[in-house]
């Protein structure tokens, strides 16, 4: 009965074209099937996507008031306990969100149900899985979300009613998996690790010509392969060192060792090349070849630079968007991470930037200590501008 609802733009006549909304697997030059579960078993993708979740996770999330020139948390807001601790029943802040951005990185899509009450009042925010989900043209020209995620118990989905956040994308309605963009270079991954574990699995030998010393005829064929099939068998079940053949058998090497093809080095490529697409630090995902203390300090602020804003950046517009109303945002709410949990840095270094801070007067003490965790301390809230500063300041300044 839902199907009825919806004209699709292709036809069900033509059996060239399928009916399945995301085609299950893309098959690449190397011969490999690369799709988000595939390419997930390889162990640079699994860390990068797992880095940027857990990076997105860990930030706490709140939604803020801004009345008068002043900016504070509204606790007492609904959508605060939603967001900053329980956004559904099943998850954590955390896990919702680290969840959402495995989705977008893996999928490219991240779809969050807006659970609304009878009163309009958001009650939940429920992950929708992207295989679950479907962004569908109805007959009359409006779009809505197809959803066959029986725990949610619904059918179609209002696009007020679902948080999507899309990766880079062709048509700016839906996102585009990088696994499937990219799919040769993750392709040339999983080749070269399905080539080590083949030769591993085979005892770490090249293969070989075995053949008899003597003439071959019909009949020695089949003897031939029992003697090589048994003598294979027994040197992986006993883990012997030794390959014994029958002495009228001639064994003759010819493959190129692993090193000789360069085998170690295109892991390295492949490994390099994947972080590269997530613009995910080498160091993060334990490559540490080229890393120094220097560079992988600088390359953790380029980290939160570069390739966390942009996403933070994304999920507060769409949360702003479909979680208030028009009156609310006019009335200052807005949502906001607070991004102190990737840049505090060391001891050393939060120190030095305090100091700094409070010196040139644009932070007070009782700031530090709130930024801190700390607890409030009575005289602290005035700021402070040191000697040297206040000399060159004009009397017309001071006025």
């Amino acid at each position: 009965m839902f199907n009825l609802l919806f004209s699709e733009s292709r036809s069900i006549e033509d059996p060239n074209t399928p009916l399945n909304l995301s085609d299950e697997s893309n098959w690449s030059i190397s011969g490999e099937s690369v799709n988000e579960q595939s390419a997930m078993k390889l162990a640079a993708v699994y860390a990068c996507i797992g880095v940027l979740g857990r990076s997105l996770g860990q930030l706490p999330l709140h939604v803020m008031r801004r009345t008068k020139g002043k900016v504070e948390r509204a606790t007492d807001h609904p959508l605060y306990d939603i967001l900053h601790t329980e956004p559904n029943k099943w998850q954590t802040s955390y896990d919702w969100r680290e969840t959402s951005m495995c989705h977008v990185s893996g999928w490219g899509d991240a779809y969050n149900y807006i659970n609304r009450n009878n009163k309009g009042e958001v009650v939940s925010l429920d992950i929708v899985r992207p295989w679950e989900c479907n962004l569908i043209e109805t007959s009359n020209k409006r779009y809505v979300y197809s959803v066959s995620n029986s725990d949610l118990d619904i059918h179609s989905v209002q696009l007020e009613d679902m948080i999507h956040i899309k990766a880079i994308g062709s048509c700016g309605k839906t996102g585009t998996s990088p696994i499937r963009q990219c799919s040769e270079s993750f392709a040339l991954g999983m080749a070269s690790q399905k080539y080590g574990n083949k030769f591993f699995g085979g005892g770490g030998r090249p293969t070989a010509i075995v053949g008899p010393k003597g003439a071959l005829n019909k009949e020695s064929w089949g003897w031939l392969q029992t003697a090589w099939k048994a003598a294979t068998t027994k040197l992986r079940n006993e883990d012997n060192s030794t390959l014994l053949l029958p002495a009228d058998m001639d064994y003759k090497q010819l493959t190129i060792a692993p090193e000789d093809a360069q085998f170690l080095e295109t892991r390295k490529f492949s490994r390099s090349e994947v972080a590269g697409i997530y613009n995910v630090p080498a160091h993060m995902i334990n490559d540490l070849e080229k890393a120094t203390f220097s560079n992988i300090s600088e390359q953790a602020i380029q980290f939160v630079r570069h390739t966390m804003m942009p996403w933070i950046v994304k999920y507060e517009q769409e949360l702003n968007r479909k979680l208030f109303t028009k009156i609310e945002r006019k009335a200052g709410y807005y949502v906001k991470f607070n991004l102190n949990g990737l840049l505090r840095g060391t001891a050393k270094d939060r120190a030095e930037f305090y100091t700094k801070a409070i010196r040139d007067g644009w932070m007070s003490r009782a700031e530090v200590r709130e930024f801190e965790e700390m607890n409030p301390a009575d005289g602290l809230e005035k700021f402070i501008i040191s000697a040297d500063l206040q000399l060159k300041v004009t009397p017309n300044e001071k006025a």
